[in-house]
């Protein structure tokens, strides 16, 4: 027959959390709310022990126990406090009221059934007690002690298991604690982002884990893994193989729950099914197998508020499963390295912006030099000029070469002005219908010149059925000059620009083809950056116009494209919105 129970909680949750875990290990229990309930069950049904807690409402449960023990005359019903007081007076009061054992909350599961068993079967083992009185006296209280030896001896070893998990609770905190600072102070030693990463990957072997591996999120969304450590040398082959997939678990185990959660992952026990789902293949899953993971947890790492990666942890073959409080080191560490890791690239984006300012400095002083220059040569011959008495029709060409200088320098000033507003969001622009047509013909009659002096033939037709546009005509005309400008220039004499539109779905949208000798593989993702050039010692331009025409493009609510084949030429296209005409 099963053990009978009673438990005395006010705590319904509590109440109901204990009941759960005895009759899971063959108990069987009884709830009393209240010290008043417990008393009345307790003189009118058997119970093998009663489990009280201690600060409860009304009747405590020193109470509940002393009234049991000597006014219901069951001193030989075991008794065990549950208590969250941690003073060493408390055991004393456990003592005088004639309790059997006590357990602290937070209790441990395994202690807690440890010490239920126990009391029950000291309870049918011991058939009197020597319940003689005891006075004595700590830190100035007085107490009269009724227990007998056998449970004195029970509350004492139970203080000295408690005061030993406790110190060793101490010492693990101190190490993680030292582990941290020690942590903290080399991600802090370095700026690269990158070089912070590896560390962090080294650092976790063997403290926190006999593998780890570090994976970061890239602009396109995809995972890198970025480092792995593992700590048995004869495993450094295999570890190296891990780096072949990483995104092994990211498509549809932790690593992506962790990203798309920023929430940590724990499997405290792997078995060869969940192994199974964090392989890609049968060759991942074997090296994965020879290792040996056994236990595993994915952190996330997380930098004002955006995820940026992920922590791997795995412990292999050395027994050791990872626990809360792994998880809770896991989760520190991954905070300092985030903090470090964004630190740094904020310093990388600090020094990006000097130079930045140094590029925009060095570009402007370039740049405006040369027109500033011709026209005080121009203004120097003007007053020489007007002093000699030569006629006034020599004058023309050079007020022609003053008024070009000065557009070309307020053509910089203006593209300098754009990028800071694109740069910060405020690009304007002030759209209104267009027929698209009409509005790609003007653009290209403004170009046919530039491509006339190249040399270079430039076709331009709208095809299909007529639409308007909702554009800036000043702004749209700036894009066309940007985009038909660069293709011109790039386009060898007798070569062929073309420039074509046509209306699809909701928007309009224009090409811009060219015979240059087209853009490499490598170069394509800087094309739209701001003062970027493919040869920077030709200097042919501030390297402006396509970051400038991107950000008209996407203020007018489309989007600007780039294709290109070395050898064969570029294509340039962009859209705009708006309607067939009707």
């Amino acid at each position: 027959m099963a053990e009978q129970i009673l438990i005395v909680e006010d705590s319904a949750t509590q109440a109901a959390a204990l009941a759960a875990l005895l009759e899971e290990h063959g108990y069987e229990t009884a709830i009393a709310r209240n010290g008043e309930q417990a008393l009345q069950r307790a003189g009118s049904e058997r119970f093998s022990l009663v489990l009280t807690d201690v600060l409860m409402p009304g009747i405590s449960g020193y109470d509940v126990c002393k009234k049991l023990k000597s006014e219901l005359g069951k001193s030989d019903l075991p008794v065990v406090l549950l208590t969250s007081l941690g003073d060493p007076l408390d055991i004393l009061r456990g003592l005088e009221c004639g309790a059997d054992n006590y357990v602290t909350k937070p209790y441990d599961p395994a202690r807690l059934l440890a010490r239920v068993r126990s009391a029950i079967a000291r309870g049918h083992t011991v058939e009197a007690r020597d319940s003689r009185p005891v006075e004595i006296s700590l830190l100035d209280t007085a107490f009269t002690i009724t227990a007998g030896k056998e449970q004195i001896l029970d509350l004492c070893i139970s203080s000295y298991e408690d005061l030993v998990e406790s110190s060793k609770a101490v010492r693990a905190g101190e190490r993680r604690a030292r582990f941290l600072a020690d942590s903290a102070e080399k991600l802090a030693s370095s700026l690269d982002p990158d070089e912070i990463m590896s560390s962090l990957a080294k650092l976790c072997v063997p403290v926190v884990a006999d593998l780890s591996a570090v994976d970061m999120l890239t602009q396109d969304g995809s995972i890198e893994r970025v480092e792995v450590s593992v700590a048995d040398p004869g495993k450094a082959s295999l570890a190296d193989d891990l780096r072949l997939y990483p995104r092994s678990a990211s498509e549809k185990s932790l690593v992506r729950k962790a990203m798309e959660t920023g929430e940590p992952q724990l499997v405290r026990e792997v078995t060869p099914a969940m192994l199974r789902e964090l392989t890609q293949s049968p060759e991942h899953y074997r090296v994965l197998a020879e290792l040996g993971v056994s236990s595993y947890m994915a952190i996330p790492l997380i930098a004002r508020d955006r995820t940026i990666g992920v922590l791997l942890l795995a412990m292999l073959d050395s027994g050791r499963l990872y626990s809360q409080d792994d998880l809770t080191l896991a989760v520190d560490l991954a905070r300092t390295a985030s903090l470090s890791v964004d630190n740094a690239t904020l310093y990388r984006q600090a020094q990006q912006a000097t130079r930045a300012r140094d590029d925009v400095l060095g570009i402007v002083s370039h740049d405006l030099r040369n027109p500033i220059h011709t026209i005080q040569m121009s203004a120097s011959f003007l007053l020489e000029t007007a002093t000699s008495g030569l006629p006034t029709t020599k004058l023309t060409p050079q007020l022609g070469i003053i008024r070009r200088s000065a557009m070309r320098a307020n053509t910089l000033i203006g593209d300098l002005l754009d990028v800071t507003r694109i740069e910060a969001g405020r690009l304007a622009v002030d759209a209104s219908p267009h027929d698209a047509a009409s509005l790609l013909d003007e653009s290209m009659t403004d170009m046919m010149s530039i491509a006339a002096e190249k040399g270079v033939t430039l076709d331009f037709r709208w095809t299909g059925a007529p639409a308007r546009v909702l554009a800036d005509k000043g702004r749209v005309g700036q894009i066309f000059s940007n985009l038909v400008g660069n293709a011109v220039k790039f386009t060898p004499r007798g070569g062929n620009v073309s420039v074509s539109g046509q209306f699809a779905g909701s928007q309009a949208r224009f090409v811009v083809k060219d015979a240059g000798p087209g853009i490499s593989a490598e170069h394509m993702p800087h094309l739209f950056d701001r003062f970027w050039q493919v040869n920077r010692k030709t200097r042919q331009g501030a390297g402006l116009g396509l970051f400038i025409a991107k950000g008209i493009v996407e203020a007018h609510g489309g989007e600007l494209q780039a294709e290109s084949t070395p050898g064969e030429g570029s294509e340039f296209s962009f859209t705009l919105p708006g309607q067939l005409s009707a």
